[in-house]
């Protein structure tokens, strides 16, 4: 994919000193902006002696015809309280509130806007509510909803939502719009939830393996970064590291929250990271039909593989083994925090929150492949995430406005806000290493959202979960027992989107 070979060619610019660009960086400067997004066939090309941040900032958003035209126009952002922070914030000493309120402003004098809050609630439900009482009502209340991504998927099939590809300004072949947007996103030209660098938290909760390195040396482990760069993190060599460490700290007879583990896991979507971890989607849409594909030849394996490891200690889930009351969510990246695991799995703020202040030197790497054979490494955002979608009650005379700004907002996050969340913020209070700045990178950009993850009412994402947490690894009596509901859900959706045109 021509968008991460940008990821792969900055872990290795990071490390060796060069760069790599898009190519459309050195275009479109006095040229029109496509009115619709489309996919580039063209080659990204080397742009040499230019650092992190000068790279993204060489990158040319196209948009240079719109400066000053839109003067005291509101773009209005409908958002729940968990993303407020990377919307609109005051300007603090914080880099990355700073960077926000930068980012905010640079966009702001240079197409003459103002970015404002139509809504924010402390809840999501309260703000999908808002949303569809807004939308219902025909009431031009809010410009853009960057907001919780299944919610967002749960209010696309009440038709709430215009398709991404009418609206002018919008390119989805640059570097701040996700892959996944047009890749698994899409299907015959419509899109409706979108992932942008606007949306900063589904790039900060991208789920990720952290490892003790103070620890990896105690057990005389390799360099696991060079086992990635290998191509060689799988789950079974994984698996392999960590199947006989486990300590009894308190000698007590009994597994609890004063042991140390080999590999500690939170319940939830971290388990259910996995799935896409292994490259096994709910959804395809890269044909001319969507195809509900969860049921592969290897889920039975993967389900059976990681309820294997889980009974085996292999992999300590917290509900199952060490939580009081199996509820406590963030339980096991708290223990890998105070020393007591060598492995945890987790996302990537986690590294601003609960590791700012470990004592051991720790790293971060992606999750592991299925195996060798599997092309790249693969992760998922955790699902309370933002997304984009723009209310069907946006004007059609500010549809162009509307593309705009957004395309603004997510090429000035790339450019500024981005450089400042990996390098100053994580780089000194989070990670420890410019290896695991580079992994950073290369993680965020390999996220797949998954347009039946978006789309789960069925909680199909959450079989998985269930079955690990359970110990049980009959997949096929499982999904047996949901299968009707399950069809009739991705039918509806499926219908939907046949449909939407």
């Amino acid at each position: 994919m021509k968008k991460r070979f940008i990821s792969l060619f900055l872990l290795t610019a990071l490390l060796l000193g060069t760069i790599g660009c898009d190519s459309q960086s050195d275009t479109n400067d006095d040229t029109t902006a496509d009115t619709t997004p489309s996919v580039s066939d063209t080659e990204p090309v080397e742009v040499e002696e230019l650092d992190f941040t000068e790279a993204r900032k060489a990158v040319k958003d196209g948009l240079d015809e719109y400066e000053n035209k839109f003067e005291g126009k509101e773009y209005r952002v409908a958002v729940s309280e968990a993303n407020h922070k990377y919307v609109i914030v005051e300007d603090t000493s914080d880099v990355v509130d700073k960077a926000v309120y930068d980012r905010n402003m640079a966009v702001e004098e240079r197409f003459g806007c103002k970015i404002v809050l139509a809504h924010t609630s402390e809840r999501w439900s309260t703000a999908e509510g808002y949303i569809r009482t807004s939308v219902m009502s025909q009431e031009d209340l809010f410009d853009i909803a960057s907001h919780h991504a299944v919610s967002l998927g749960n209010l696309v099939l009440q038709d709430y939502f215009m398709n991404w590809y009418d609206i002018p300004a919008v390119d989805f072949t640059k570097p701040w719009w996700s892959d996944s947007t047009v890749d698994t996103l899409t299907y015959d030209n419509t899109c409706l939830v979108a992932v942008g660098d606007f949306a900063l938290t589904a790039l900060s909760n991208a789920y990720c393996v952290y490892y003790n390195k103070a620890d990896a040396e105690v057990y005389k482990l390799p360099d696991l970064y060079e086992v990635v760069n290998e191509g060689k993190w799988t789950i079974d060599y994984m698996l392999e590291l960590t199947k006989d460490i486990y300590e009894d700290s308190n000698r007590n007879d009994t597994v609890d929250n004063e042991d140390y583990f080999g590999y500690i896991s939170d319940a939830g979507t971290n388990i259910v990271a996995y799935l896409w971890a292994f490259d096994n989607q709910i959804l395809d849409v890269s044909g001319d039909n969507i195809e509900l594909v969860y049921k592969t030849e290897k889920i039975n394996d993967i389900v059976t593989k990681l309820v294997d490891a889980t009974s085996s200690g292999a992999i300590r889930i917290d509900s199952k083994y060490i939580s009081s009351n199996g509820t406590k969510h963030n339980y096991g990246i708290e223990l890998f925090a105070k020393g007591q695991a060598l492995f945890s799995n987790g996302y990537i703020t986690q590294a601003l929150t609960f590791l700012r202040d470990m004592e051991d030197d720790y790293g971060i790497l992606p999750y592991p492949k299925w195996d060798e054979e599997q092309d790249e490494y693969l992760t998922m955002s955790d699902g309370n995430h933002t997304a984009l979608a723009v209310p069907r009650t946006v004007p059609d005379e500010n549809l162009e406005f509307v593309g705009v700004i957004t395309e603004a907002l997510c090429a000035e996050s790339y450019k500024t806000l981005l450089p400042a969340y990996y390098e100053e913020a994580l780089k000194l209070k989070g990670t420890r290493d410019d290896e695991s700045l580079a992994m950073i990178d290369n993680i965020t950009r390999s996220v797949v959202y998954d347009m039946g993850y978006i789309h789960n009412g069925a909680s199909v994402a959450n079989i998985l979960e269930n079955l690990v947490i359970q110990g049980n690894p009959n997949f096929e009596s499982y999904w047996a027992s949901m299968s009707s509901k399950i069809n009739e859900y991705y039918n509806g959706v499926i219908a939907y989107y046949q449909n939407y045109n």
